[in-house]
């Protein structure tokens, strides 16, 4: 991204603007927006993007509410310095009039930023001194990319406002420049001043990560919110972490809660929270940064992005190319009855024990059971997904009233989908202990093969329940994975005994 422009258009020896010089951007994306008396009023919204500030000129200024489409012209890249230019341009220079640093803070952009400029629908979230939540940017024509006009759009969310207490520019006039303290800020309580703390302004620090909005509802048919999801996190933290550290992982967002848009995200993205941590993962010809959670921290930091649920690869840092585990999600179709997806998992769970492996067991907090087979990382992710689907396809051989090894959803009339799928690189099983984007908040719960019975269905354990089990147990129905982990071997005997009964692809 040039600054050939920006450079073109000042005299650096009479403006006080910054000069134009790039720099490497961080973690954190720095936004700015700055109140410009030039030639007219407008608002000039910046975005760090790659070291620059995209830049657009909003005349309007921002609007808290999501029926205000505010048109913002795209202008030049912008120095990082600009973003804290407070002061007066000079006459006969270019934009001269005073310059006001109105709003500044933190942006997280909601997928690839790169992506969105180019297709032309930036979505992000803000975190500033005066404006918050989901917005978005949308272009409403392409051409001269340095003169083209998008609308800035207040997404709906709990920080989005309608009336006067929309007019965001009007109610905030004071700037937020170090410089200017709170002398600057209005005064008094009729029109102009500036608006009470609420609710939606609360935070709360867990685990050293800060949590805005804590009162936002996450799953609203059960009232749990932000906060309520992070000291969950915290309760199980010794429960879920063995099953997610060192792992690749993909999350589901959902910025506006379970019953709003949520999304798959799997790079890590520059705005992650310092506690998400990078791993880095071969990735077509080359590798990309992904994100892993190691930590207490790691989780809560999870929440503040508006995750619901923690997807994770079946193998470790250090090994990703030998997966540590080889996992069966049996799917039924609607019309199986649950007695009949027990029957089924007993089934499987029968043949593997026949064969010398041990298996554990979860429900998928969806509609099924994942059968989950800890093993040595010893073997590439093609000698392990070709041996699972060998597996699951004797199964549906022997057993075709109750099962099916392929995907097509077709042919799952009153049958069990046994996906060996999830073995492949890149793939991802939801995490034991895991919530889910689905009514009630249900998690991923690790079962004993005892506790399998018909009034314990895919989706009955949930983040408000779950505690209570727990507490109840008297031995962790996983105490064995690790040790099993560590000595359960696929060996040649295991991996020929059904290849020659293998469907051609």
């Amino acid at each position: 991204m040039s600054l050939a422009r920006y450079r073109g258009k000042r005299d650096f020896s009479v403006t006080p603007e910054p000069p134009p010089v790039k720099r490497s951007s961080g973690k954190t994306l720095s936004y700015f927006i700055q109140r410009h008396h030039a030639r007219t009023l407008h608002y000039d919204f910046r975005l760090e993007v790659d070291g620059v500030l995209k830049s657009w000129a909003v005349p309007k200024g921002p609007s808290l509410d999501p029926r205000d489409k505010r048109l913002a012209i795209q202008v030049e890249d912008h120095p990082y310095d600009y973003g804290s230019f407070e002061g007066t341009i000079p006459a006969h220079q270019y934009g001269a009039g005073e310059v006001v640093l109105w709003d500044r803070g933190e942006w997280l952009p909601l997928g690839d930023p790169a992506a969105g400029l180019e297709k032309g629908r930036l979505e992000f979230e803000l975190r500033g001194a005066k404006l918050s939540g989901r917005w978005v940017l949308v272009r409403m024509s392409k051409g001269d990319s340095a003169k083209e006009n998008w609308l800035l759009i207040k997404e709906n969310d709990d920080a989005a406002r309608t009336g006067k207490q929309a007019m965001i520019t009007e109610l905030r006039p004071e700037s937020v420049a170090p410089t200017a303290g709170k002398a600057s800020a209005p005064k008094g309580n009729g029109a102009g001043s500036a608006p009470e703390p609420s609710a939606q302004d609360r935070t709360e620090t867990v685990e050293g990560i800060r949590l805005t909005h804590p009162d936002k509802m996450l799953f609203a048919d059960v009232d749990l919110t932000k906060l309520d999801l992070a000291k969950y996190y915290v309760a199980v933290a010794d429960w879920i972490l063995p099953h997610i550290q060192q792992r690749p992982m993909t999350m589901v967002r959902c910025p506006d809660g379970r019953d709003g848009k949520c999304f798959f995200q799997r790079h890590l993205g520059r705005g992650a929270p310092a506690a998400v941590k990078k791993i880095v993962v071969p990735e077509g010809e080359g590798s990309a940064d992904y994100m892993m959670v190691n930590d207490i921290a790691g989780l809560v930091a999870t929440v503040q992005m508006d995750v619901l649920e923690l997807h994770t690869w079946g193998s470790k840092e250090g090994k990703l190319l030998q997966p540590d585990r080889a996992v069966f999600d049996l799917d039924p179709g609607p019309d199986v009855p649950w007695n009949k997806v027990i029957d089924g998992v007993r089934l499987l769970h029968s043949l593997l024990a026949e064969i010398g492996l041990v298996s554990f067991l979860k429900t998928s907090g969806g509609k099924g059971l994942h059968v989950v087979l800890p093993i040595v990382p010893e073997h590439d992710w093609d000698t392990v997904r070709d041996w699972s689907r060998s597996v699951a396809e004797h199964m549906a051989r022997v057993q075709p009233d109750y099962f099916i090894a392929k995907m097509a959803k077709s042919a799952r009339r009153g049958k069990i989908f046994i996906d060996y799928l999830r073995n492949a690189p890149g793939a991802t099983t939801v995490a034991a202990y895991s919530p889910r984007a689905r009514p009630g908040a249900p998690v991923s719960a690790p079962l004993s093969w005892t506790e399998l019975r018909p009034e314990i269905r895919a989706d009955s354990f949930t983040v408000s329940n779950v505690l209570q089990r727990l507490g109840s147990l008297q031995r962790d129905p996983w105490q064995d994975y690790a040790n099993t982990n560590a000595n359960q071997r696929l060996d040649k005997e295991i991996l020929a005994l059904f290849s020659s009964e293998r469907e051609a692809p």
